[in-house]
């Protein structure tokens, strides 16, 4: 395979560092596109000559917890890099969207990236793919500190409803793969659905397996209590109401393909696996912090 140069946004990010790595590790030339990169996604003049001579560009629009308006603000960032895309005559982009990012209303941070989408689709790219993961297992990281405090797991979300989760490993994997795969064969839009579907009941009981409390019990919190823990956490009413927003859509409508699960859009990478491999250690570090 003739060695191409990739333009990766997110660069510091789980999977834009994976995918990084991944084409590094191939050969490949990479652009990084990261505030701590000197390449920051904000800076439209850098944007555009990062992008320049690419053969392929991987886009996302990373969360931003400060942001009074989570859609408006990845509108603005969006913006920016399909107009980045534009102007540096991009072949091959391969966007990180989500699974229900073709829904138009009710489903939270996911709206930026609907739009995101139409953005890129209006733009007559010639090799364009959205990639649309599952649930990120990596969010369950962010109940570290909660397990660490209450001895239990608690989100707003159902304990009984089954959910496609994935390891952001595995969608670096494919990403890096179609960035450069020759001939382009991709449709429009490539879900990933991770190994299989998990409840939070299960969830837990993996997560607590890992970390010593095989006990470990999972309960849903409200969305008022929901709420007011991201407020605890210093993040805005907006970024909050958008995770409420989609946690209501989970729990009352599910978050699931277009796709029947298949081979192709099925990753390897288990629940169980992540648990030993990424959330054990991130707990003893914490609790050995906390000591």
């Amino acid at each position: 395979m003739a060695m191409k140069t990739i333009a990766v946004t997110g660069a510091t990010g789980h999977v834009g560092k994976a995918i990084v790595t991944r084409l590094k590790q191939a050969g490949h030339e990479v652009r990084k596109v990261s505030r701590s990169s000197g390449v920051p996604d904000e800076d439209l003049i850098a944007l555009t000559n990062a992008f320049n001579g690419a053969d392929a560009v991987f886009l996302m629009i990373p969360p931003d917890f400060k942001a009074p308006s989570l859609r408006k603000r990845s509108d603005e960032l969006g913006a920016k890099l399909a107009t980045a895309v534009k102007a540096a005559g991009v072949r091959r982009v391969v966007f990180l969207s989500s699974l229900n990012a073709h829904l138009q209303a009710g489903t939270g941070p996911i709206l930026g990236l609907h739009d995101m989408e139409e953005r890129l689709n209006a733009l007559d790219i010639p090799e364009l793919v959205h990639l649309r993961p599952a649930y990120f297992m990596e969010n369950h990281l962010g109940g570290v500190e909660f397990i660490s405090h209450n001895g239990r797991y608690a989100t707003a979300l159902r304990p009984d409803i089954a959910i496609p989760m994935i390891a952001t490993l595995d969608i670096a994997t494919k990403a890096a793969e179609l960035l450069v795969e020759e001939p382009f064969r991709q449709p429009r839009v490539r879900e990933l659905l991770g190994p299989r579907e998990y409840t939070m009941k299960e969830t837990a009981r993996i997560l607590g397996q890992a970390i010593g409390k095989p006990d470990l019990p999972y309960a849903q919190l409200s969305y008022d209590e929901a709420r007011q823990a991201m407020f605890d956490l210093g993040l805005t009413e907006g970024y909050a109401d958008a995770m409420i927003e989609l946690s209501r859509h989970m729990n009352e409508t599910l978050i699931q393909g277009t796709e029947v699960r298949s081979p192709m859009n099925t990753t390897p990478t288990t629940l169980e696996h992540f648990a030993q491999a990424v959330f054990r250690p991130a707990y003893e570090q914490a609790a050995a912090v906390a000591r």
